[in-house]
């Protein structure tokens, strides 16, 4: 069995493979052919908090655990640690172990330029990105590899903020990433991605109906980083539509009518019922995990 490091989970899982391979599952998943039981979550020491989230298909069993340790930001260690653990589903044998955070990263990252690409129907040329957190920066990079020459804008708190992350991921060897006050990096942008742990909306109250708003960073009721008011007003899609009912706090806040929102399943499956202004909003599932085990076990076509 292999264990692989950061830097080997990675390198299985490019986006050319792992957008489409995210799309499978989202079907796959919608027509029962994949299964997963309810993400457990168990207590740590000072605040933290054990998940386990397993799923299945016919050919892979997989558990991700992770370990969520808040105290570990005063030690100047990782806050979020975990393992993707892969059997086989006809044999039980174990075969293989990634790195968590990781694969996380990657398929979230995927399952936005999946949702992104699918509803504005092609790849975008301008794009925002809010937010100058680990998941912003996974997004950017995700960006930059799967579109190049995409004009991309980023967003901090303030004007510092902004322009400190968009040098460190250019002295990093992303370049191009531009810092913007917001109402800036809005206009004429065809794409704006929230991807913070805000409580309160961190967009304007009103955006351009020709932009699609992507909302990832916000995972629990509490959290709601875009605006009530464009959440009501769009057609409203979602990577899972169980998990958005529970986790999705932007929905939730906004008293959104659920017969309204749709998975993005549907769209993979019947664009002709994608109408703008639109809103995608990302929870996660374990079956994009396994998007990412199948990317990484089976070789390329």
């Amino acid at each position: 069995m292999d264990i692989l490091d950061a830097q080997a989970t990675a390198a299985l899982l490019p986006f050319d493979r792992l957008v489409p391979a995210v799309a499978q599952a989202m079907l796959d998943l919608r027509a029962g052919l994949i299964h997963a039981a309810t993400r457990s979550v168990l207590p740590l020491p000072d605040g933290g908090s054990y998940l386990a989230m397993p799923c299945t298909d016919a050919q892979y069993a997989i558990t991700k655990l992770v370990a969520v340790t808040p105290a570990n930001r005063a030690l100047g260690q990782p806050t979020i640690q975990g393992r993707l653990l892969v059997s086989s589903a006809s044999h039980g044998e174990p075969l293989l172990v990634m790195d968590g955070s990781v694969v996380t990263a990657r398929r979230t990252a995927a399952v936005t330029l999946l949702g992104i690409e699918t509803l504005l129907q092609r790849p975008p040329a301008v794009l925002t990105l809010v937010g100058t957190g680990e998941q912003a920066r996974s997004h950017a990079w995700a960006m930059g590899q799967r579109w190049p020459g995409v004009q991309l804008r980023c967003v901090g708190r303030n004007r510092g903020q902004g322009e400190a992350f968009a040098a460190q991921l250019s002295k990093e060897g992303l370049p191009g990433l531009r810092a913007l006050p917001l109402e800036q990096a809005l206009e004429d942008s065809e794409v704006t991605v929230a991807a913070t742990t805000s409580l309160s909306a961190v967009l304007p109250a009103h955006v351009a109906d020709t932009t699609l708003i992507v909302g990832i960073g916000s995972f629990t009721p509490q959290m709601a980083e875009l605006p009530a008011s464009e959440v009501r007003r769009r057609q409203v899609w979602v990577d899972d539509l169980d998990g958005a009912r529970h986790e999705a706090g932007d929905l939730l806040q906004a008293g959104i009518d659920w017969s309204r929102v749709h998975s993005l399943a549907e769209a993979l499956r019947h664009p002709d019922l994608i109408r703008a202004p639109l809103l995608f909003k990302t929870v996660g599932h374990a079956a994009w995990d396994l998007a990412a085990v199948r990317v990484a076990l089976q070789p390329n076509p």
